[in-house]
Formats: structure tokens, C-alpha cells, sequence
């Protein structure tokens, strides 16, 4: 709802850029009918799943990754990196052998993902792309990678 403070002019806005209450409504059954696939199982529903994500989780990945990164640069190209090309088509041409730590990320992410958007539900109108953004910023999760990447006594 608008705050009652926002003039006409305003309050058009900020309805055009938070969209009707049915499309909100609209967009969260959809998000719940593609979890209710991927909990069943379904590949494509999955396939869905990481397409829509795969930038957040890619960035993720390279954000932790760098923290970490044991090879000095230009000893190793990155395989995210790659990946990210890939996705815009294009291609990484180099001599040097690829890390591929970050792509082991990449894929630890989108296990948990897939275990924890079995809970999503789409409370209060949230949807799936706010519920996976938290599970992505979350202290928990970041934890949870360093304890996978050093083991537990992280």
C-alpha cells in the first residue's frame, strides 16, 4: 500500500513500479507452482530454476571464491569466469590450466538452494526471487560454505 504522504503523480509511480496487487499474486502462484515441480522432481521445472538464478549464483560464487582463491593471479584462469562467457556466448581462449574450486561453489549453492526452496511458500506475497536473494546474502549460507570448503571446525 502507498504511504499517504506521495502525491498523485507519485503514488502512479511507485503502483506502475510495484505492479497490481493481482500480479504480485499472479507472479507468486507461478513461483509456487515451479517449486511444487521441482520438489516432485521435475527436470524442467529445475532447468527453469537455474536459468533464472544462474547470474546471483555465479556472482555468489566469484565473490566468495576471490576471498579464498589459493592460486595467485595468473597462474590459473577461473572457471566461472568461463561460464559467465559461455553464458553471453563468447569464449575464454588461454594457455593456463582453469580452476574449477569456483564451479564446485557454484554447485554447492544451487544444492542448498534446491534443499531450502522446499520451504518457500510464498508468505505475504514474498516471491521466489526475493526468498532465494535472502538465502543468497545470508550469513548462514556463507558459514555453511566455509564449513564445506574447510571442514567443520571452520
Amino acid at each position: 500500500m502507498a504511504p499517504d504522504v506521495l502525491t498523485p503523480p507519485l503514488i502512479a509511480i511507485y503502483n506502475r513500479s510495484m505492479g497490481s496487487e493481482e500480479d504480485q499474486l499472479a507472479k507468486v502462484a507461478n513461483d509456487k507452482e515451479l517449486v511444487a515441480r521441482m520438489i516432485s522432481d521435475d527436470d524442467d521445472a529445475w532447468e527453469i530454476f537455474v536459468e533464472r538464478y544462474t547470474d546471483w549464483v555465479l556472482y555468489k560464487s566469484k565473490e566468495w571464491c576471490i576471498e579464498h582463491c589459493q592460486y595467485s593471479a595468473g597462474t590459473y584462469s577461473c572457471g566461472l569466469l568461463s561460464l559467465k562467457l559461455q553464458r553471453k556466448g563468447k569464449h575464454i581462449f588461454s594457455d593456463q590450466p582453469e580452476c574449477d574450486e569456483g564451479l564446485d561453489t557454484y554447485i554447492w549453492i544451487f544444492e542448498r538452494l534446491k534443499s531450502k526452496v522446499k520451504k518457500y511458500s510464498g508468505k505475504n506475497n514474498c516471491l521466489l526471487s526475493t526468498f532465494v536473494w535472502t538465502i543468497l546474502n545470508s550469513r548462514e549460507l556463507h558459514i555453511d560454505w566455509l564449513r564445506w570448503k574447510y571442514g567443520r571446525a571452520f
